[in-house]
């Protein structure tokens, strides 16, 4: 399985990438949401978008919208984020992000959203 993490702040990737190490998928990283939709139109092909939502230039919400835009785009993307406020998963799920993962979030927190998502 390929994997992508959209997030601004480097160490936030560092850490998503440590938590999905030992699970034996496909590690991609890009800094923003126009990085994201670039590689999704050249063509490249993952299985999850863990995406950040709170970025300079482009949301996470915007990015994803604009990756709805792109015709037969099918990826499913958890959002990432800090906002772990009450209705805050409610409030995602409803702008069509597959997931929600509040950070700082563990291992076996993001095993288990990708287990969800891949045992479908």
């Amino acid at each position: 399985k390929r994997v992508l993490i959209v997030d601004d702040n480097n160490l936030n990737i560092k850490v998503a990438t440590r938590a999905l190490s030992n699970l034996n998928v496909q590690i991609e990283s890009v800094t923003g949401g126009q990085e994201c939709i670039d590689k999704i139109n050249n063509g490249e092909h993952f299985d999850v978008i863990l995406m950040d939502i709170m970025m300079p230039n482009m949301s996470g919400e915007t990015t994803l919208s604009k990756l709805k835009e792109i015709p037969n785009f099918n990826i499913p993307v958890i959002a990432l984020t800090a906002d772990a406020v009450a209705g805050a998963e409610e409030k995602y799920l409803s702008e069509e992000f597959v997931d929600y993962l509040a950070k700082p979030f563990n291992k076996d927190q993001i095993k288990e959203k990708l287990d969800k998502l891949f045992t479908k």
